[in-house]
């Protein structure tokens, strides 16, 4: 099994660059519990994440919530905004005490129109998201709750997956409701799935830590050898 290492923005461009695009923008701490902004919201601020975790959202007329995307480390927030002015699709929720680089989004706007490296890592990185999107609501619609957290388990692995004895540790406490909110399930159905993985030996479960012994298998089930999508992450 390759593991797919993500890439990040800062990647594509150069230490200058880098430097440039941080000094445009207003470094703030935010703890954990806070929201940067909600669904429905008009889009004022980008933002780039140097440490922490920021989980992205939604929720339904009846108040149900469904986890989409969990930002780290190097990651934008809010970077689909650009050169809309269209009301926010998700909320965003920090859920680690964080240090973030905030951005008007005109400045961001204006420094693209006379940087085409940059204009160029912005346009990669918005595909890539839209693409990951994608490729989660096909793994929920087409193989069923099952299937869709067997695609959760396998992208947590490769976001914060470590390498162990028994197989890859993911290196974050799951819940079960947790894992639930991402394939927009019930509790009770995700641990009945949890339970029998770990019965046929395919996951171990650890403090609400989860090991997967055997990740061919879920890979399997998938089909994942016919993906198209090259990042594979949360």
């Amino acid at each position: 099994m390759v593991k797919i290492t993500k890439e990040t923005f800062f990647d594509e461009l150069s230490e200058e660059e880098k430097q440039y695009l941080l000094s445009q923008g207003t470094e703030i701490s935010v703890q954990k519990g806070n929201s940067l902004f909600f669904e429905g919201d008009r889009p004022k601020h980008i933002y780039f994440i140097k440490s922490g975790r920021v989980r992205l959202s939604k929720t339904s007329v009846e108040g149900k919530v469904l986890f989409f995307q969990l930002k780290q480390d190097n990651d934008f927030i809010g970077e689909l905004s650009l050169y809309n002015n269209l009301k926010l699709t998700s909320n965003a929720d920090v859920i680690k005490d964080s240090i973030l680089v905030r951005f008007e989004r005109e400045v961001i706007e204006d420094i693209c129109r006379v940087n085409g490296a940059i204009a160029l890592a912005f346009m990669r990185r918005i595909s890539i998201h839209s693409n990951s999107l994608l490729a989660q609501f096909r793994d929920l619609i087409f193989c069923g709750k099952k299937g869709a957290l067997f695609s959760i388990l396998i992208r947590l692995s490769n976001a914060h997956g470590t390498p162990c004895e028994n197989g890859i540790l993911i290196n974050k406490k799951l819940t079960s409701q947790e894992l639930a909110n991402y394939i927009g399930a019930t509790r009770e159905s995700i641990s009945r799935i949890l339970k029998n993985l770990t019965n046929e030996e395919i996951i171990s479960i650890n403090s609400k830590y989860i090991t997967i012994k055997n990740i061919e298998y879920l890979q399997e089930h998938l089909r994942c050898e016919s993906c198209p999508y090259v990042e594979c992450t949360i």
